[in-house]
């Protein structure tokens, strides 16, 4: 008997073998299976997106609305009040840049208004001197 264990027990690396064969063939296969599966979701997933594109490229744009202009009500430069105002300060012998910031007006309309000033004056003085003349 010791003969025949001897026997059984060199089959067993063969057995082994074919063994891990057959799990290795069931594995491959499971695997094959699951890309084929993954395969057909992905594919179904990107057939529903392409048709989601097409329908939105079909369908017109939707409508936008024209846009609404609100006119925007343009602050009087100068007005009387702040026209005499910076008259006085500059009488008093303010500087420009401070007349406009006082007055909140820009640079530029307090300098027009020292032009426009001392042509008033000169045109006077000039028709002052011919009437007496």
């Amino acid at each position: 008997m010791p003969h025949d264990t001897s026997a059984y027990l060199a089959l067993v690396p063969y057995a082994a073998v074919v063994l891990g064969l057959i799990v290795t063939l069931v594995l491959f296969f499971s695997v094959k299976v699951e890309i084929e599966r993954a395969t057909k979701r992905e594919r179904k997933r990107v057939d529903e997106i392409i048709e989601r594109l097409q329908s939105a490229s079909s369908a017109p744009p939707p409508a936008v609305p024209d846009p609404v202009f609100v006119p925007v009500a343009v602050p009087a430069g100068l007005n009387i009040n702040r026209r005499t105002h910076a008259l006085r300060l500059l009488r008093k012998g303010q500087d420009i840049a401070h007349i406009s910031a006082a007055l909140g007006v820009p640079r530029q309309e307090i300098e027009l208004l020292v032009r426009v000033q001392g042509l008033v004056a000169n045109s006077q003085g000039k028709v002052a001197t011919r009437s007496l003349v």
